[in-house]
C-alpha cells in the first residue's frame, strides 16, 4: 500500500509539473494587433496557412510557415524563443496545432489571434498581397 501511495504522489507531481511547462496560449484581439502594427511595434506574426492562402492576402509583417511544416522550420523559430509569437490561420484550428507543436519545442510566449482571418476580414482590416 505504501508503494501505491508513493506512485500516486509521483504521478500527481509529474502531472502538476507538466501543466506548468505548457503555458497558456494568450489571446490577442484583432484591434490590439492592428494597433501594434500601426504603432510599428516589433512583432513576430506567423501565418500558419498554406502558401496559396498567404499569397491571396496576409497580415502585414506576417511570415508564412504552414502549420504542417512547423518542425521543418524549428531552427528559424528558435530565434523567437524569448519573444511573443502571434499565430493565426483561417479559423483557428491550424493555429492551435501549431501552438501545441511550438510549445513542445520550448516556445512559451505564444498568442492566438482571436477570430483569425475570418474576423480580420469581417472587420475589413488591411491585408498585404
Amino acid at each position: 500500500d505504501a508503494v501505491k501511495i508513493n506512485d500516486t504522489i509521483k504521478i500527481t507531481i509529474l502531472l502538476l509539473l507538466s501543466s506548468f511547462c505548457h503555458a497558456q496560449v494568450m489571446q490577442i484581439e484583432p484591434q490590439q494587433l492592428l494597433k501594434q502594427i500601426q504603432d510599428q511595434q516589433s512583432l513576430t506574426i506567423v501565418d500558419v496557412r498554406s502558401e496559396a492562402e498567404y499569397a491571396q492576402g496576409h497580415i502585414a509583417g506576417a511570415i508564412n510557415i504552414p502549420y504542417d511544416q512547423i518542425l521543418k522550420h524549428k531552427d528559424k523559430l528558435s530565434a523567437y524563443k524569448n519573444q511573443n509569437v502571434i499565430l493565426y490561420c483561417h479559423s483557428g484550428r491550424r493555429a492551435k496545432i501549431a501552438a501545441a507543436t511550438l510549445q513542445a519545442e520550448g516556445l512559451t510566449q505564444l498568442s492566438d489571434l482571436n477570430g483569425h482571418m475570418i474576423l480580420w476580414q469581417k472587420l475589413h482590416y488591411p491585408l498585404v498581397k
